[in-house]
């Protein structure tokens, strides 16, 4: 007979038990006594009364002016007390071999279950056997109401307290991840908001990080590899150089744990031979993992992660590291450029096939993997190390984004540099209209990103002492504190900049520290006089 529908429910089909239950009954009944009706009338009854208790349930709920809700979620916390029961594993029928038999673990609807017993008895074995069935059908029962109404808003008619607690459990879920999907919008939107100006008051570790995976280039390379027993058996010079400079920072840094006078001497020892591998020392994939040069026990981690090292010598040696760990080894201060003979350069360009092994953007806001010091021939070679992002224009930035980076070079304009202190002017617009990279600039005044500058030799010598005595140097991250308008019809306008705290000196003064090297301004005039 079925259940008349009422106001939030769904007409639910009467139970029919199955043939093979039937059978299974009928066998009992038979051995028992039982009359043939006997389990299909139980099974009703049991029906019946699921239908009253919640009936009464949600009556004594609007009788104490209870939210049914908050009902279901104390009868699930309630539920949530009682340890679950092992039920036994159903025994398989030879007629029906498509009932489970997996054990399964379902948790009690009132405190009063108890674990199955082994039968001792034909009685205690027949009431076993009940309890098995009537845990099937509510596992039936069960799955029946959620493939017919999972999504419906209504509560249904046989519901149970294992139901109640399930749907519990799942308003708490969806509560939960709409608490996460906020806080996840929230830290999106505060992830949006970085500030692009970050502090350069970092650790020494975070200036110069150590590959925390060496390359798979460096690891797969083996002592029995044919190539490492060659220089095994031939022993090349580039080798004796890189233990040489092995053996210095060995002897560096018990000069340091010691305090003794000397340490200037082997630091400029140090600079040498580090400077040296940069520009003269042949070495291949081969003869670095040999000498084990990138790892971090005893090759050039050894340097710029100790403070202790100058400042200058850390960042040299890190640069080389860097550029090895990428499997740059050719020494050329031109590699990737295809060159034009010419006065001004001009047809110089990117090798493709280098940018597409060694591909590098200037699209970003700070240092990136520059460092203090780092010396380029020619414009060309900052854009192919993305330091700058243009070949000939001395401002480099996007729109919306500001400037990333400038280069200090001669010009007609009314610039002053100071060291700490930069006065530099935008490009001339027409027509009371700015230039776009003019407009870059006032962006980053309004934004307060740090800008990357490079100074070129081309400043004029008498109006810079800072200028570098050959090609391009990076020296270190700037903001724009303030501009003005200087020519309205050109829409000229001149910005205040001044080096961000926390950097190290700029490397022009007349010290060993200073960029370029000796090896760097030798081989600057020997490409000069070849090539150029």
């Amino acid at each position: 007979m079925a259940v008349p529908e009422e106001s939030g429910r769904r007409e639910v089909k009467p139970f029919t038990p199955p043939s093979w239950m039937l059978k299974r009954a009928q066998d009992n009944a038979a051995r028992l006594g039982y009359a043939p009706d006997a389990l299909a009338k139980k099974l009703q009854e049991m029906r019946e009364t699921s239908k009253v208790t919640h009936k009464k349930v949600e009556d004594h709920a609007t009788m104490i002016r209870t939210d049914p809700n908050a009902m279901a979620n104390k009868l699930a916390e309630t539920r949530e007390q009682y340890v679950p029961v092992v039920l036994a594993t159903q025994p398989r029928m030879d007629e029906d071999n498509s009932r489970p038999t997996m054990q399964e673990q379902v948790a009690p609807r009132i405190p009063t279950g108890r674990a199955t017993q082994p039968p001792q008895t034909m009685e205690q074995s027949a009431r076993e056997m009940r309890d098995d069935r009537r845990a099937k059908k509510a596992r039936v029962r069960s799955k029946q109401v959620l493939k017919e109404g999972e999504s419906s808003a209504s509560v249904p008619a046989e519901i149970t307290m294992p139901t109640i607690a399930e749907s519990s459990r799942t308003g708490a879920a969806r509560e939960g991840a709409i608490k996460a999907a906020d806080a996840m919008d929230k830290a999106m939107e505060e992830a949006m908001d970085i500030d692009p100006s970050p502090s350069l008051f970092v650790s020494q570790t975070e200036r110069y990080p150590t590959a925390t995976v060496l390359p798979k280039w460096y690891i797969n390379i083996t002592e029995k590899n044919f190539e490492m027993k060659k220089i095994v058996k031939n022993r090349p010079q580039a080798l004796t150089s890189l233990e040489a400079l092995k053996n210095c920072i060995g002897r560096a840094e018990i000069e340091i744990e010691h305090s003794r006078s000397n340490l200037d001497k082997l630091f400029e020892e140090l600079r040498d031979h580090v400077h040296k591998a940069e520009i003269k020392l042949q070495v291949d994939r081969y003869l670095v993992k040999k000498a084990r040069m990138l790892n971090p026990e005893n090759g050039l981690p050894r340097i710029f992660n100790d403070a202790k090292f100058p400042s200058d010598l850390r960042a040299d040696s890190y640069q080389l590291y860097k550029r090895w760990l990428k499997e740059g080894f050719d020494q050329d201060i031109l590699r990737g450029i295809v060159t034009v003979k010419g006065k001004d350069r001009n047809g110089d360009r990117i090798d493709t096939a280098y940018r597409s092994k060694h591909p590098a953007s200037a699209k970003y806001y700070g240092q990136g993997d520059l460092v203090l010091g780092q010396w380029w021939p020619t414009q060309l070679c900052t854009v192919r190390d993305g330091a700058h992002g243009s070949t000939q224009g001395g401002i480099s930035g996007e729109k919306d984004k500001g400037a990333y980076s400038i280069v200090l070079s001669g010009s007609s304009y009314d610039d002053k540099d100071d060291g700490d202190v930069i006065e530099y002017s935008g490009t001339d617009g027409k027509n009371f209209t700015p230039t776009d990279v003019t407009q870059h600039m006032i962006t980053s005044a309004t934004l307060g990103n740090v800008i990357r500058v490079i100074r070129s030799s081309q400043l004029q010598k008498g109006k810079s002492k800072y200028r570098p005595e050959l090609g391009l140097r990076y020296d270190g991250l700037y903001k724009i504190k303030s501009y003005q308008l200087v020519e309205k019809e050109k829409q000229r306008y001149q910005f205040r900049l001044e080096r961000c705290e926390g950097q190290d000196p700029i490397r022009s003064e007349d010290n060993a520290a200073r960029r370029p090297t000796i090896y760097e301004v030798e081989e600057f005039e020997r490409l000069r006089s070849k090539v150029w």
